[in-house]
């Protein structure tokens, strides 16, 4: 409670938006690890989709219920097959690349891997900021969020967790976490 209370006091101070409500005592701990691979990343550096993609669009939204994020307008969607996780197999991925904020989403129903090391599967949302962005970010650094049902990693119940990441993939932050819709940045409640 303490942490919570800590968390609270440095968003008001600050002016962030950090919300730790409705997330179980104890559960921070259980953010699942994703693997940023380097496929991936290069998207970051040229976000088009390749001659190869499939269901080429404009839409405004990526992802489904704790793991969706909206553009404030259409942005180029498409559905391409890549190894996005670097363990050899390749999988089918949304991609929508909002060129406003200069970040590319990713979207997929895939496998990760809680903290004590079981897998699991669940839905995925990656960000990666592209050249240019409007946060001023390094280009292929970004954010996951995975959706977990009761159970999953320890969860008493369902809710989303997830990491920051750098340029190299390198977690720096995770925890309980949600997308703040104003900026289309992950806020982390950050495990003390």
């Amino acid at each position: 409670m303490k942490n919570v209370i800590l968390i609270a006091g440095l968003a008001l101070t600050t002016g962030l938006s950090i919300v730790a409500t409705g997330y179980p005592q104890g559960t921070q701990q259980s953010a699942p690890k994703v693997t940023v691979g380097p496929t991936l990343k290069e998207k970051a550096g040229s976000p088009t989709p390749p001659a190869t993609a499939k269901n080429k669009a404009q839409k405004t939204s990526i992802g489904k219920g704790k793991t969706a994020i909206r553009t404030a307008q259409p942005s180029s969607f498409w559905v391409e097959q890549l190894d996005v996780d670097n363990d050899g197999s390749v999988e089918t991925s949304d991609f929508l690349y909002d060129a406003q904020r200069g970040v590319l989403y990713t979207y997929r129903e895939d496998d990760f891997t809680c903290q004590n090391g079981k897998a699991e599967s669940g839905s995925i949302l990656e960000a990666l900021y592209a050249k240019g962005n409007q946060a001023a970010k390094p280009v292929g650094s970004g954010w996951y969020l995975v959706g977990l049902n009761a159970g999953q990693c320890g969860t008493k119940q369902s809710a989303a967790f997830g990491c920051k990441f750098d340029a190299n993939g390198n977690p720096t932050e995770c925890g309980a976490a949600e997308i703040n819709f104003a900026t289309g940045e992950l806020d982390v409640v950050v495990a003390q």
